[in-house]
């Protein structure tokens, strides 16, 4: 009965309950909901900051920290978790595309994500919701190239195939039919009903924000930073945080992952990243995706590329020229279809404590990503940017593949 009531029966969050989702990127319900993020970014004093794991790793130059101590005109909003890449933001920031209208938005790449397969069938039933399916079909346009390759990219996941009514809906799309009427109707239906159920349990979210809250975690851990940034006195505390806590073996990685992770198998891992590569990969196509949403949505992008461990990938055998090569592979694909707000790290692989562990920004990392979307956030807005969004070229098969020509 309270699904089908014509009334809104969401629950308004507080400004202290929002800044506790913004604080807590692994809040797995907000990321396939609606209800709260639909809340927060109608607040255009959030910033949008996109990646995955990366997000999860807290030191006091960590965005949320950073910027509590040294507060500008805006919040970061940390959307992102282990297993979150391309294909999900892309679902994720569809569902609240409104409210995301001409704003500024940073999105972390983490080269990791462009494996030979892309995402995996567990991350994305895992990240990617019926509802967020439903709401995308709603308005797709089967006379793109986007909605065309999108649509046929799902139907490689069980997930999407295992439900009759988007499996069918994907299919006519795919072959750049339109929907059929009843299917259609159905569609929109199933969406209201998902976005009434997920109002309806997102007071669970919201306990668990309650139980796991980070924000007096993040207050604390912020103390430990000068009152007056200085740069210079920054970059000292950053590499002696580092020099303190990644000191308990040879590859400069975190204590704590060391011996909870690596530690006991470090010596059975020499060399077993030699034939990996990342510049073969659906996950380019899904990258397109993203792309063509940004232009859409006439939002201004800061792109910032993470680097890797060099002391430990020399030692699993991971291809330095081939990080080099991804590196001018993405940037290619960014840069020639208008996506000039770059910051790549990727030739910082050597800077002691830039990373925290294998492949994770550490509080040197950090610090300059911070001061690299402050100079963002500052600069001035340019929403009339001329994007030239090329799927022929982005979304095809040559490009997925090619390990040259970029």
């Amino acid at each position: 009965m309270l699904i089908f009531l014509p009334f809104n029966v969401a629950p308004k969050y507080s400004k202290q309950e929002l800044n506790e989702f913004a604080a807590d990127p692994s809040n797995r319900l907000n990321f396939i909901g609606y209800t709260s993020k639909e809340q927060s970014f109608a607040n255009k004093d959030y910033l949008p900051i996109l990646g995955s794991s990366e997000l999860e790793h807290v030191n006091p130059f960590h965005p949320t920290s950073f910027f509590m101590r040294y507060p500008d005109k805006y919040v970061p909003y940390l959307i992102g978790m282990p297993g979150t890449s391309s294909l999900t933001h892309y679902f994720y920031l569809n569902s609240v595309s409104n409210e995301l209208k001409n704003r500024k938005i940073v999105f972390i790449i983490s080269p990791q994500w462009f494996t030979q397969r892309g995402i995996n069938e567990s991350a994305f039933e895992q990240f990617i919701s019926k509802g967020e399916i439903y709401a995308w079909m709603k308005s797709a346009n089967p006379n793109t190239m986007e909605t065309r390759v999108m649509a046929q990219r799902l139907l490689e996941f069980k997930g999407a195939e295992d439900d009759a009514l988007i499996a069918n809906g994907l299919r006519a799309l795919a072959d750049g039919k339109k929907i059929n009427p009843l299917s259609h109707l159905l569609i929109d239906a199933t969406y209201q009903i998902w976005k009434k159920e997920d109002t309806l349990f997102s007071g669970i979210s919201t306990i668990r924000n309650k139980n796991i809250n980070v924000l007096p975690k993040m207050e604390k851990t912020s103390q430990s930073l000068p009152k007056i940034k200085n740069v210079n006195t920054l970059d000292k505390m950053a590499v002696n945080y580092a020099e303190n806590t990644q000191d308990n073996n040879p590859f400069d990685v975190n204590n704590r992952v060391w011996l909870t992770n690596l530690g006991p198998r470090w010596k059975k891992l020499k060399g077993y990243q030699d034939k990996v590569s990342y510049l073969s990969s659906p996950e380019f196509t899904d990258f397109q995706a993203l792309l063509n949403f940004f232009a859409q949505n006439h939002d201004q992008v800061q792109f910032i590329i993470q680097p890797v461990n060099d002391k430990w990938y020399r030692y699993t055998g991971l291809s330095m020229p081939m990080m080099k090569d991804f590196s001018k592979k993405i940037t290619s694909q960014l840069r020639s279809q208008g996506f000039n707000e770059i910051t790549d790290f990727t030739d910082q692989y050597n800077t002691p404590y830039f990373i925290g562990d294998t492949d994770h920004f550490g509080s040197v990392g950090w610090l300059q990503a911070n001061l690299a979307i402050q100079k963002f956030m500052n600069s001035k807005s340019n929403y009339d940017t001329d994007y030239k969004i090329n799927n022929e070229k982005f979304m095809s098969k040559e490009w997925q593949t090619t390990t040259k020509k970029f």
